[in-house]
């Protein structure tokens, strides 16, 4: 039997075999290379494979944020209130 899972190490989609005739479950994921085979006898690994994930600078980059008060003021209906700027 073949079972559609998430991959643990990526998240994607990965298989997961049953091989009842080897007493053996194995999962694997084609996108990261991942593998894991465990005896469904004792629970004990019997393989396994799991490539660290290549770092996106897109998706990992941090958000910086910074707020600048400006030296003018605005007055709104006799109040007065500071004027800052938001930058990213």
């Amino acid at each position: 039997m073949i079972e559609s899972i998430r991959c643990p190490n990526c998240g994607s989609i990965a298989e997961r075999h049953h091989l009842p005739y080897l007493a053996q479950v194995k999962t694997q994921c084609d996108d990261c290379d991942y593998l894991l085979v465990m005896c469904t006898r004792s629970g004990h690994v019997l393989e396994s494979y799991a490539p660290g994930l290549p770092s996106r600078p897109q998706a990992l980059k941090p958000i910086a944020t910074r707020l600048t008060p400006l030296p003018q003021r605005q007055t709104n209906d006799s109040r007065t209130r500071d004027v800052a700027a938001f930058h990213i």
